[in-house]
């Protein structure tokens, strides 16, 4: 079948600059569509029930991927009007990979699973009581929001409540990072101002909020008696928590570590803490 197609060679063709664009955060916001390399990733898209727009495809590509694309082409998963073939030249351009696998994938934004919410929302935000959640302060690098989701996704956290200072979700190193896991999870977007609300009001709800920050009287992570519907809250990389949100939650609670040691990586005191609240009954 990808035979059938033209194959383009210029820089300057309307799709090719398009999907470049896509590149840029305000030309994602504006089109309402995001791009992603691999062929891990267009699989996984597709078994999400992604709404693809386009494919792109290189010229001289391996045969597990061409095999991959024909059979969602003959699945009627993906019409052959929305995919693209470019020579090399022009694909190494596109590609955003050190050693690009021949494919990127252009979807629309997953609004089904992925809300961002006005401030006048946050003071009655609420989740359903059956969820499991994890609430994110000001993470930056989208390689660490990226690894959050991945482990929110594996570990059994339904819902991921950030603050809209974070990482951009469908910048393309939070989506390598999260490994296909935000096509599947439910992500809340709020404004970072009005985070505090939200939790006081998650609180109102019955759940219990724990800040994951130094203080004399914060709980041990490992040893506390976890309910269901208990959840964390991590900080940002450098600076953690800010103490408005701190001063939101019910308590706070530290990861122990070796003597000596100063902090973890905020993915990695998230996966800890992810794993304590899902094994919580």
């Amino acid at each position: 079948m990808l035979t059938q197609k033209e194959t383009l060679t210029s820089r300057q063709n309307p799709t090719v600059k398009k999907t470049v664009a896509l590149c840029d955060k305000k030309e994602r916001r504006r089109e309402g569509l995001f791009r992603f390399d691999g062929i891990k990733l267009f699989l996984e898209a597709l078994e999400c029930g992604l709404a693809i727009r386009q494919v792109i495809v290189r010229e001289n590509i391996s045969d597990p991927l061409r095999e991959a694309v024909e059979s969602a082409l003959e699945r009627g998963a993906v019409s052959l009007d929305r995919v693209c073939v470019v020579c090399d030249a022009v694909f190494e351009k596109m590609s955003e990979e050190k050693s690009p696998e021949g494919i990127i994938t252009v979807a629309e934004f997953i609004t089904d699973r992925h809300r961002t919410l006005a401030a006048r929302d946050c003071a009655s935000y609420s989740a359903p009581k059956d969820e499991r959640l994890l609430i994110a302060e000001s993470l930056r690098d989208p390689g660490n929001l990226g690894t959050v989701i991945r482990s929110c996704a594996a570990l059994g956290i339904d819902r991921l409540i950030i603050s809209d200072d974070c990482a951009d979700l469908y910048n393309s190193k939070t989506i390598r990072g999260a490994m296909g896991g935000m096509f599947r999870l439910n992500i809340d977007v709020l404004p970072l101002c009005e985070l505090p609300n939200a939790i006081l009001s998650l609180r109102e709800s019955g759940r219990r909020i724990f800040a994951t920050a130094l203080h004399t009287d914060a709980e041990t992570v490992g040893t506390m008696k976890l309910s269901a519907g208990d959840c964390f809250v991590i900080g940002n990389e450098g600076h953690g928590l800010s103490d408005v949100v701190v001063e939101a939650c019910d308590a706070c609670a530290v990861i122990p570590m070796r003597e000596g040691c100063e902090s973890l990586n905020a993915a990695a005191a998230a996966s800890i803490c992810i794993w304590e609240t899902v094994r919580a009954k």
